[in-house]
């Protein structure tokens, strides 16, 4: 009942095994049932912001999230989190601000650091600026994959392309079965004229990808190499 202590804690672990279900209404019903006890915990409020974004309702997620912050402003998770979600939604510049928010308030912000070094290469935009916050990232967390991948990706829009493979190559070990990461090698590789290394990445992560945009462009990358090492070795035949 709710005039026990265990009340909140109730509703917490049901919101949980709603949301293991994906019963993300029921979950949130909990939720809410917990935030009437208790309407300024920012703990709690998390758990609705994490239950929206799975939902896919990302406008409620990021009205929950300025919440937040109005609660606690100089919080730089919240920051981070609130720039993640405007990323999602792409408003890519309201998402920049965020970051930048969340590493001011923490400079050590890994995620962060490594968020906006990753979202400024991705536009191929502040390169030199990109490199030095995710190196920032790095001596947080040297042995993150997904930071070393951002530093690769970062060498790579440099055209730097050996450094960007000495990297990716790091990053793959270290996560494994990141799609994207392999992808990334492939098209390193490809730019290096290392087709047959290109190909076998492309062909490792159109296993792994289940994003339909990701498929389709993989599928094409991984053709362009074949046909590519075909005419090559046609070349060579008729020579």
């Amino acid at each position: 009942p709710d005039s026990s202590d265990h009340y909140v804690e109730s509703r917490l672990q049901l919101a949980y095994l709603y949301d293991k279900a994906n019963k993300y209404d029921d979950a949130i019903g909990a939720l809410d049932d917990a935030l009437k006890k208790k309407p300024n915990d920012t703990e709690i409020m998390g758990f609705v912001v994490g239950v929206y974004q799975e939902k896919k309702d990302f406008p409620t997620a990021i009205d929950m999230t300025r919440k937040m912050i109005a609660i606690d402003p100089k919080n730089d998770k919240f920051h981070f989190t609130l720039g993640a979600l405007f990323d999602m939604t792409k408003q890519k510049d309201a998402g920049v601000d965020e970051m930048k928010k969340a590493i001011a308030l923490n400079p050590s912000n890994a995620q962060a650091l490594n968020y906006l070094g990753y979202t400024y290469a991705e536009a191929g935009q502040n390169l030199d600026e990109a490199e030095r916050l995710i190196k920032r990232a790095l001596v947080v967390e040297p042995e993150d994959g997904f930071y070393v991948d951002s530093l690769g990706w970062v060498y790579y829009q440099k055209g730097d392309y050996k450094k960007a493979v000495t990297e990716l190559e790091r990053a793959v070990t270290i996560t494994g079965n990141d799609p994207t990461i392999t992808e990334h090698l492939g098209d390193a590789y490809r730019k290096m004229g290392k087709l047959k290394e290109a190909s076998h990445e492309y062909d490792d992560a159109l296993r792994k990808a289940d994003e339909s945009d990701q498929v389709v462009r993989l599928k094409d990358k991984l053709q362009g190499v074949r046909n590519a090492l075909g005419s090559g070795a046609a070349s060579s035949a008729g020579h």
